[in-house]
């Protein structure tokens, strides 16, 4: 089932397409610029352009603004925080940081391809302690081992399996 984007598009981008695919083997949807008039970006300069919609990811998805890499290869201009994580909560429009990292001024162009929208499957985990005296509870200095093991069905037990979690803690072992 191919899921469903809610989007509003801003005053900004009232006159542009909605993000697409360049082709149906492509997975990032193209973000455009939206801005008003040309804007220079200086050599290690960033800044923030609006992309002219805001969207309503559903749970389970998250999106990601990743780098253009045709623009980071032919002008060093990337996507500052990327991926930049667009959360299912996110409802205000969104923008792009760009950074020029080249020694060269960049010119800045409404409708200009500028970054690429992902989408993820995306899940909320929950935690669970291990208590340990190895290492003074270190992460780097435990490995957590679980091994899963089912009942089997029999004529005297019940049909629903039931799951039990091993849990040992070891220090680990210099190469």
């Amino acid at each position: 089932m191919i899921p469903k984007i809610h989007i509003v598009r801003t005053a900004d981008g009232a006159d542009f397409p909605l993000p697409s695919y360049t082709s149906r083997h492509h997975l990032g949807l193209n973000l455009m610029a939206a801005i008003a008039g040309p804007i220079k970006i200086g050599p290690r300069e960033r800044v923030r352009v609006p992309i002219g919609f805001a969207i309503a990811i559903p749970d389970g998805l998250c999106g990601q603004i990743v780098s253009n890499r045709e623009l980071a290869e032919t002008s060093g201009i990337i996507v500052l925080d990327a991926p930049c994580v667009v959360h299912p909560a996110d409802r205000e429009p969104l923008f792009v940081l760009l950074r020029n990292e080249s020694s060269e001024q960049f010119i800045l162009r409404r409708g200009m391809k500028i970054a690429q929208l992902l989408l993820f499957p995306a899940v909320q985990a929950t935690w669970q302690e291990v208590k340990t005296d190895v290492g003074h509870g270190k992460v780097s200095d435990i490995v957590v081992e679980e091994s899963f093991e089912e009942t089997k069905e029999g004529a005297d037990k019940p049909k629903t399996p039931e799951k039990r979690v091993k849990v040992s803690i070891r220090e680990r072992t210099a190469k």
